[in-house]
């Protein structure tokens, strides 16, 4: 009979395991472990959960923290610094009346000069030469800001001009916008080997972070303390031209001779200390010779330290109209103070015309936007016409055929909230005239805008207008 072998007993298993236990340095389970490996094993198990808790909970807050400052950075660039004005200023006189003068120039700290000359240029064709020869001109300085400067033939022009100058002796500074530009460090470095002083402003930079979203949107040059230039053009390609295609950009530049100079130098010097440069030398001596005729007053905006006066501007002049207010906008996107105060004016009886932005956009979001407040105002009895010849970027506004407002602002929100502005306004009727003549050229290639067009939008659309209409203060 086959026998099974039996099973060892209690003690010949510990024996066994014990005999094995000294080969093999293990325990064997239900005896003491005379090393105290295993209390020590479950030591380091309990130390390696406790570093794997503190490490997920100090991730945690790393996060939190991270998530917050992201936060709170968004919120610094997207929330305006301050509300500007919440309405027009009360009791304004009319804008071709001394107490009207006296009024802008305690609300915008700017005073009116008399004596000066301002030639308007029309376009790319018209006003990239004359700013070159007075660049190539130059004998003793230069200062030039730009909210734009991107690689093109443009650039090329502009940086074989200055860089020629200041070989030759000419102090040349000059202030860029960093994210205008796009951070165009070819040309910003090809333009200091040649000795000209260039400065970007508010440069990608740790301590620049939360002030991001605040650009100088200026376009001004000063050369030798005799002539300044303001405007809207940006040194590149697309604004080439006569603004015939829809590549090219319809725009204007304006240059003073005068004491309004020496105002718009003031106004370059501002950035040109913030971003790091030295003060600049007193001007030269004032020329025996009076320029021109022309009472005008230089506004600079500077919204980083609560100079809202883009919007101060022209809520001061459209309050001041009392026949007619003809608006050149090419980004027509104004806060609800401005809007009022249009809705107000035409209210009162002033006629309004407005240009706005055809079919031909470099942001489909600003026209989006736009639309929504367009009925509004066709229903106040506002005539509202897009240009279609070509890209819009033209800022010009002239009230009761007197009172002429240009330079870089925007009639949006940007520009009287974020950005900073250099604007001139001009008190002087037939210079107004001359510039409604410009005003109505360009609406006669411009197509009316009713408000039965506005309701035959497809739902999809008005949908988006409002979306973006939204987002009104950051476009």
């Amino acid at each position: 009979m086959q026998s099974f072998p039996r099973a060892p007993s209690a003690a010949s298993r510990s024996s066994a395991c014990a005999s094995t236990s000294v080969r093999t340095s293990r325990t064997c389970p239900g005896t003491p472990d005379p090393t105290g490996n295993a209390s020590g094993r479950s030591h380091v198990r309990r130390l390696g959960a406790h570093l794997r808790g503190t490490w997920r909970r100090v991730g945690l807050l790393l996060v939190a923290t991270c998530a917050a400052g992201l936060a709170g950075l968004t919120a610094a660039n997207v929330l305006p610094e301050g509300p500007g004005l919440a309405q027009a200023p009360a009791h304004v006189a009319p804008v071709d009346s001394p107490a009207f003068r006296r009024q802008a120039e305690a609300l915008l700290g700017s005073p009116v000069t008399p004596g000066n000359a301002v030639v308007d240029l029309q376009n790319g064709d018209a006003y990239f030469p004359a700013m070159l020869a007075d660049i190539r001109s130059a004998r003793k300085s230069i200062e030039l800001e730009s909210y734009i400067l991107r690689r093109g033939r443009v650039a090329d022009v502009f940086v074989a001009a200055l860089s020629e100058r200041a070989r030759a002796g000419v102090k040349v500074r000059m202030v860029v916008d960093w994210m205008g530009s796009r951070g165009n460090v070819t040309d910003a470095a090809r333009l200091r080997a040649a000795g000209v002083d260039f400065h970007f402003y508010r440069p990608v930079r740790l301590d620049q972070l939360a002030s991001l979203n605040k650009r100088t949107h200026r376009k001004l040059m000063v050369v030798d303390d005799r002539v300044a230039w303001t405007g809207g053009m940006g040194i590149d390609d697309a604004w080439r031209g006569n603004a015939s295609d829809g590549s090219q950009k319809r725009d204007m530049m304006f240059r003073l001779r005068g004491p309004a100079v020496g105002r718009m130098r003031g106004v370059f010097e501002e950035h040109w200390l913030a971003t790091g440069g030295q003060r600049l030398p007193p001007p030269e001596a004032k020329p025996s010779a009076v320029p021109g005729q022309l009472p005008v007053q230089v506004i600079a905006s500077t919204d980083r330290v609560g100079e809202y006066n883009s919007q101060r501007m022209f809520l001061l002049a459209i309050a001041g109209a009392r026949r007619s207010i003809d608006l050149e906008a090419s980004y027509f996107v104004p806060d609800a103070a401005v809007r009022q105060a249009l809705l107000d004016a035409l209210a009162r009886g002033v006629r309004v015309r407005i240009i706005v932005e055809g079919d031909h956009v470099d942001g489909h979001m600003v026209g989006d936007a736009s639309r929504t407040y367009w009925a509004d105002f066709l229903a106040a009895g506002a005539a509202i016409a897009r240009y279609t010849p070509s890209l819009f970027h033209s800022k010009l506004m002239v009230v009761d055929g007197y009172l002429t407002l240009a330079g870089s602002a925007n009639f949006d929100s940007r520009s009287f909230h974020l950005n900073d502005e250099a604007n001139i306004a001009i008190y002087d009727r037939p210079y107004a005239r001359e510039m409604a003549g410009v005003f109505d050229r360009d609406l006669t290639v411009s197509q009316p805008v009713t408000i039965a067009q506005l309701r035959e939008r497809p739902w999809t659309q008005q949908v988006t207008d409002r979306f973006w209409a939204g987002f009104a203060s950051q476009l």
